[in-house]
């Protein structure tokens, strides 16, 4: 604590009150100079000495004056900030001062700049393009931060795997800034010895590695597990993978001596639970399958045994089997070269339907629509199984319907709706009718230039100008086209296709007028 100015507020203040009483050489006024000082004690305190503490103050003859022999007093003009202490850790901060807010002269002014960034220790990647992202450059100030910056951004550059420095030298240019970094190595050449089942181009292909890549060890090691579990997948559970080249430094070339084992094939499948479906007929559904002989095909995939249960999955939900559970079981034979699948399913509950409705429709009642149905309740079958296949056909003999009466920008969907009795859903068909068009102006085109005349393509056409256009005819027109001999490549060329396209707006209602309104719900 500063006791410059409390340590000499008493004896001031004493002093000048006993020269006014001794003046006047009077006692009572020595006990009045007394009973005045005794507020200024309480107050002033003391904190130096053996009196620390108390609020009697320390008298000046007291205080330890060679405590103030070593103090030099500054005014805030004569004041200079103390230099930290230096670290004996280096810095890029050594031997560069921190710029001033003095007024420089032009070669200090030089001096704090860069004179030039050098980059060392680089073999293949080029010094621009590792000092494209680096903003420390010739003839900017130098600023430290930046630099600090500037060499993290180097060491997070993948192609390096080391950086030393900076080095910093001052001359009358500026400050030549040097960093040297150590390159990793780069991928010569990947080779793969042993594999006899599975191609190298397969095999690179599963490890993501390639020529000219920096060589990172810890990306080998990861290719290694890549390739174990790649064999597993193609059915090759005990094969092993060597590293023998590319997980040491300086290693420049990367080889995997692979222990291939022998290729697993299905020697039987077969099927647990499934009452609505033979085993031949779920067999269709498959990839997984024995081979012929057990000779030709039949090699295990652990990637399509797990397809084969999405595919079964799809086939039970389309005949309405919509909480059907199906899993698999894998065994083994003793020398590990066979295996037996075992497909074990939950059919649950088949679905029937309740109801079928329509929405959207304006041209047609829902009754006539709910004719032209095959997958509705009937008095004869009050209760139908749902049938994804059935389901499909009555959408398209809907299509079809408003289709064969101009509505050729129809879209019709169904939606099965699932209700809270379990096992029963209605069916929503969704119709998006569109406007009624007739036939207008028939245009040809010949991708590539043709001599075939136009009137030869339209005598193929079974639509003219002014009809109803019908979707059904659109389709059986470019057959007829596809069929003919007129085309140069005749049936293995492109087929022609016949495209309902108005080019405007105001022509697709020009058209849409024309038609007939007499097909009314």
């Amino acid at each position: 604590m500063d006791h410059t100015l409390r340590d000499h507020q008493f004896p001031i203040f004493v002093r000048s009150k006993r020269t006014t009483f001794l003046q006047k050489g009077k006692p009572f006024g020595q006990f009045l100079l007394v009973l005045l000082a005794l507020p200024t004690l309480a107050t002033s305190g003391c904190q130096t000495g053996q009196l620390a503490g108390s609020k009697i103050p320390v008298p000046s003859s007291t205080l330890d004056k060679s405590r103030f022999e070593n103090v030099r007093f500054q005014s805030l003009d004569e004041f200079e900030p103390r230099e930290s202490k230096k670290s004996n850790a280096p810095s890029i901060y050594a031997d560069i001062e921190r710029p001033t807010t003095a007024k420089k002269s032009t070669s200090e002014n030089q001096a704090s700049k860069v004179a030039a960034v050098i980059v060392t220790g680089n073999k293949n990647i080029p010094t621009p393009l590792l000092l494209k992202d680096v903003s420390t450059r010739k003839g900017r100030y130098f600023d430290p931060d930046k630099l600090r910056q500037d060499v993290d951004t180097l060491w997070s550059n993948p192609q390096i795997s080391r950086v030393r420095g900076p080095y910093l030298k001052h001359t009358d240019e500026g400050i030549i800034v040097t960093i040297d970094v150590v390159e990793r190595n780069v991928i010569t050449e990947i080779k793969f010895i042993g594999n006899r089942g599975i191609t190298d181009k397969n095999l690179k292909k599963a490890i993501n590695l390639t020529d000219g890549a920096p060589l990172d060890i810890q990306e080998i090691n990861m290719a290694k597990k890549k390739l174990e579990d790649f064999y597993k997948k193609k059915g090759y559970p005990k094969t092993q993978i060597e590293i023998i080249e590319g997980n040491e430094k300086g290693d420049s070339n990367v080889v995997f001596v692979i222990h291939e084992d022998e290729h697993q094939k299905i020697w039987k499948v077969n099927f647990e639970g499934n009452s609505i479906a033979s085993d031949a007929r779920l067999r269709t559904q498959i990839n997984s399958k024995p081979g012929i002989l057990k000779l030709f095909g039949g090699a295990v995939e652990r990637e399509k045994i797990e397809q084969d249960i999405t595919r079964l999955l799809t086939y039970y939900r389309s005949l309405g089997f919509f909480n059907a559970r199906i899993g698999r079981e894998i065994s083994e034979s003793n020398d590990g070269r066979w295996l037996t699948l075992n497909f074990i399913i939950d059919e649950g509950p088949r679905y029937t339907i309740r109801n079928v409705s329509f929405v959207g429709n304006k041209s047609y009642a829902s009754k006539d629509l709910r004719e032209m149905l095959e997958l509705k309740p009937t008095p004869e079958d009050s209760t139908p199984k749902f049938n994804v296949a059935t389901m499909n056909r009555d959408v398209v003999s809907l299509q079809d319907l408003y289709g064969s009466m101009g509505f050729v920008h129809s879209r019709v969907t169904a939606e099965p709706r699932f209700l809270e009795e379990p096992g029963v859903l209605d069916i929503v068909y969704i119709i998006d009718e569109g406007k009624q068009y007739v036939v207008g102006d028939i245009n040809i085109h010949f991708e590539g230039g043709s001599i075939t005349k136009r009137s030869v393509v339209l005598s193929r056409l079974t639509l003219a100008p002014g009809q109803l256009i019908d979707a059904r005819e659109i389709k059986k027109s470019e057959q007829l086209l596809g069929r003919s001999q007129i085309f140069a490549n005749g049936q293995n060329g492109p087929r022609p296709s016949i495209v309902v396209r108005p080019s405007t707006t105001e022509q697709l209602d020009r058209i849409a007028d024309k038609a007939p309104s007499n097909y009314q719900r």
